[in-house]
């Protein structure tokens, strides 16, 4: 039977082609379909690489179903001599991230999914996730793009191998292989597998083009799949100029992730194309952390926008402001309690929001001494000149900040704990920060609470330079 070395030569002709990947080991995602089961087994016998199976437990169906389905994984895995990871999400987590998202529920069952399957993968120290796609796949992810209006990134269609980050890459062999070989594959080496009953379900986006679009092209269009594909390879292939002249002009932006911010020139935005004009300022908005999705007409917009010139605008989360020729991102705080604040702040000068006020101001450093005395707590709380670049924003503590100072930073929930302070001043002590990271976190800036402590960013430079003494009021 010609069917079975189909799906092996189409393993074989994947790692031929990736000769780096050859003895790597992988995280195969096993749902105990027919497409997995095949997979997983198809690479067992190739015995290319090492293997371990994740089996994720979405709890979408009767729990009765699911133990039948759990029974056939198992015992595969132990006949196959295959360590199998099992991994549970909580009945109804799902149907709360899509309420939470506004995206549906395939979207949220698969942004659950791909975290399980990365979280175990560093874990366990795999570097690759490999997953069963196969080209009937492609065919409906590539009409559901169309049908949404995607970009020419999403007509693109899945790729065989991807970055995922984090030093992970997404593996695809079997994304050449019909659903029809792959269980013709099954029926011919006596792989048992379970079948999902809901993937008969109309309500979901996919269940309908393949139960009830793809049917229809089949009677009707014989060349529809030999075309659709084409054509996606076709503009895979645009894409790729694109990119080229993407990366030419991103030579001279700065994007950084882990900082959650990103720098653009303004010049070089200006004089690309529209089409690029949007790629920039995606990445710049995933490098500054964005919060959902933005369709392509207004992310259009927005680049219009600021090619009429104007000086800022706040997208998914993240602001975008013209600065000294430079288009910056930066994360928009969104405190949703009233004991938190956020400033941001170009010079010096007095901020007001509500009851709280954040005063800035210049001075030189003999000049402290000559203050009244009723200006005396002007001296402590400051920032030397040409410690920090503005925009400043001065704002609450939130999870994750991290100061670098010392080897390795030190992350700033712990450093107010060993101040010794009371859970309400932490939430109030000033914390700082330019567009490269925090600069301080001054507790001497909060006015009235008669505290002394200060921590600041690394700084080699001079100290003989102004001060910038912050003050913050009514926190």
């Amino acid at each position: 039977m010609r069917s079975a070395p189909i799906v092996s030569e189409a393993i074989q002709d994947f790692f031929s082609g990736h000769p780096e990947l050859k003895g790597k080991a992988l995280l195969v995602a096993y749902s105990g379909g027919v497409d997995s089961s095949v997979l997983l087994a198809a690479l067992a016998a190739s015995s290319i690489c090492p293997l371990r199976a994740v089996h994720v437990v979405h709890n979408l169906r009767t729990e009765e179903e699911l133990s039948a389905e759990r029974a056939i994984v198992t015992a595969s895995c132990r006949r196959l001599g295959i360590p199998l990871t099992i991994a549970t999400i909580r009945r109804g987590a799902i149907e709360e991230l899509a309420g939470e998202r506004g995206i549906g529920t395939e979207a949220a069952a698969r942004e659950l999914r791909y975290g399980i399957l990365k979280r175990i993968a560093k874990r366990k120290g795999y570097g690759m996730i490999c997953t069963a796609h196969n080209a009937d796949d492609q065919l409906e992810t590539l009409i559901g793009r169309f049908i949404s209006a995607s970009s020419l990134d999403g007509l693109s269609g899945m790729r065989s191998l991807r970055d995922m980050g984090g030093g992970l890459s997404l593996a695809r062999p079997l994304l050449s292989v019909s659903r029809k070989e792959i269980e013709r594959y099954a029926a011919s080496n006596g792989i048992p597998y379970s079948t999902d009953s809901t993937n008969a379900m109309l309500g979901f986006t996919r269940n309908r083009i393949r139960n009830t679009l793809v049917p229809v092209l089949d009677q009707g269009f014989s060349g529809w799949r030999k075309g659709l594909l084409e054509t996606s390879a076709r503009l895979d292939s645009d894409r790729e100029i694109l990119e080229g002249s993407l990366s030419r002009i991103l030579s001279s932006c700065r994007f950084e992730s882990g900082r959650k911010r990103a720098s653009v020139d303004l010049e070089r935005f200006l004089s690309a194309p529209a089409a690029l004009r949007t790629r920039i300022l995606a990445r710049g908005l995933n490098a500054a952390g964005r919060r959902g999705r933005l369709s392509h007409n207004a992310m259009r917009a927005a680049a219009d926008a600021i090619a009429r010139g104007v000086r800022g605008l706040d997208l998914l989360g993240v602001r975008i402001f013209l600065r000294e020729g430079r288009l910056e991102f930066l994360p928009i705080l969104d405190f949703r309690t009233e004991d938190r604040y956020f400033f941001q702040v170009d010079s010096e000068g007095l901020y007001r929001s509500g009851p709280i006020s954040l005063s800035l101001r210049w001075m030189e450093p003999e000049a402290s001494g000559t203050l009244p005395m009723k200006d005396r707590e002007m001296e402590p709380g400051y920032l030397l000149e040409g410690s920090f670049s503005f925009p400043l924003i001065v704002r609450s503590r939130k999870p994750g900040d991290m100061i670098e100072a010392g080897e390795g930073g030190r992350k700033v929930d712990e450093l107010l704990q060993s101040w010794h302070m009371e859970k309400r001043l932490r939430d109030a002590v000033p914390v700082i920060e330019d567009r490269w990271g925090i600069v301080a976190v001054l507790a001497t800036s909060l006015s009235g609470s008669g505290l002394a402590n200060e921590k600041f960013r690394d700084f080699s430079g001079s100290r003989d330079g102004r001060r910038l003494y912050i003050r913050l009021k009514g926190a």
